[in-house]
């Protein structure tokens, strides 16, 4: 069936319920006008499907529930910039299906099963809808040789059994999937969790890393709302649990996913402690016993630095004891000591040996 360079005009078009056959299906650089397009229910059999280069200027192209067959599905180079396009719970068979450098107002392949290799490097669409889909090949949404512009990309309820090829940065992911409005945290949770294990089984670990510290991000937010919801009353004692979370294990570390991050965080809590325990013998009655009372200011701090270097670090030469107060701060400087150092021996374990 061949319709290339036809032109349609405005209005009303539909193919539901039609049986294509077994041959190719040609709709190449076919102009259609303003209105909708309907191909839900069709049937095409095992023959090539393409609608390269073709173009729509405004409205809605659905082929919800039709059977695409085994054949090729090409939608490559077509210009859809200001049309919905929707391919919900469509069977598609063995074939290749490529949306490679098209433009859509939305593309949606929500609730289908895609079997082989899907492109989906868009040139450019607002939204690409992925939820519920069950994943059993390749998609390939890296960038090469143009810039893949996708606004909101839903990966929510999705089954993953084959690979995505992505990239964090250039597809953009984490505005991505946070600005979406229709789902929960927990869904966004999920959507990263999803990615982190699939950069992990291809290998990008960086991507791993980040997706990972926004999987956490998102779930550590979404138990603190859930909480609240259940019992107002809870928010004493869900905001300093999630507030610690979000300094000991954010922003100190990023999840242990940054030694150079837990590094940093190491010497400045090791700094606050200098000042902590030069500042308290001005303000109560405790010393160490190895600084003497009349040594110069400078004397005394750098004296201060030693026993906290030997205390943090949990060496304890025992040539410096402190006295009253500082006891129960040096103890508690020992297992913070202890618990930056074994953080910082995480976060660099993993960074290396994967």
């Amino acid at each position: 069936i061949d319709f290339h360079y036809a032109t349609f005009e405005e209005g009303v078009l539909s193919f539901e319920r039609t049986e294509f056959g077994a041959g190719r299906v040609d709709f190449r650089t076919v102009e259609f006008g303003n209105g909708k397009i309907n191909f839900n229910r069709a049937e095409f059999k095992n023959g090539d499907i393409s609608f390269d280069e073709s173009e729509m200027l405004e409205g809605k192209l659905s082929f919800k529930n039709a059977n695409i067959g085994d054949g090729d599905f090409s939608f490559q180079n077509s210009q859809f910039p200001k049309t919905e396009v929707s391919f919900e719970k469509a069977l598609f068979g063995a074939g290749i299906v490529s949306f490679n450098n098209s433009s859509f107002n939305s593309l949606s392949l929500k609730s289908c099963q895609l079997n082989n290799y899907f492109d989906l490097r868009l040139s450019q669409t607002k939204i690409l809808d992925l939820s519920d889909t069950v994943i059993r090949d390749i998609i390939d949404l890296t960038p090469h040789g143009f810039e893949v512009k996708i606004d909101e990309l839903d990966f929510s309820g999705m089954r993953l059994l084959g690979r995505i090829y992505i990239n964090w940065r250039a597809n953009n992911i984490k505005q991505s999937i946070n600005i979406q409005k229709d789902t929960s945290l927990w869904m966004k949770a999920e959507q990263f969790r999803t990615l982190k294990q699939n950069f992990n089984s291809t290998g990008r670990y960086d991507d791993e890393d980040l997706a990972y510290i926004e999987f956490k991000r998102n779930e550590a937010l979404a138990i603190l709302k859930d909480g609240i919801k259940e019992n107002k009353n809870s928010a004493i004692w869900h905001y300093p649990v999630y507030w610690f979370k979000l300094w000991v294990f954010d922003k100190m570390g990023l999840y242990a996913t940054s030694p150079m991050r837990v590094l940093i965080s190491v010497f400045f809590t090791y700094l606050a402690l200098v000042i902590i325990q030069f500042v308290l013998p001005f303000v109560i009655n405790t010393n160490i016993n190895c600084i003497a009372q009349d040594a110069s200011l400078w004397t005394k701090f750098t004296d201060t630095a030693y026993f906290i270097a030997i205390t943090y670090l949990t060496i304890g030469y025992g040539d410096c004891s402190p006295v009253g107060v500082l006891r129960f701060v040096a103890g508690i400087e020992g297992f913070i000591g202890v618990f930056m150092m074994a953080y910082f021996t995480v976060a660099f374990a993993r960074k290396v040996l994967r």
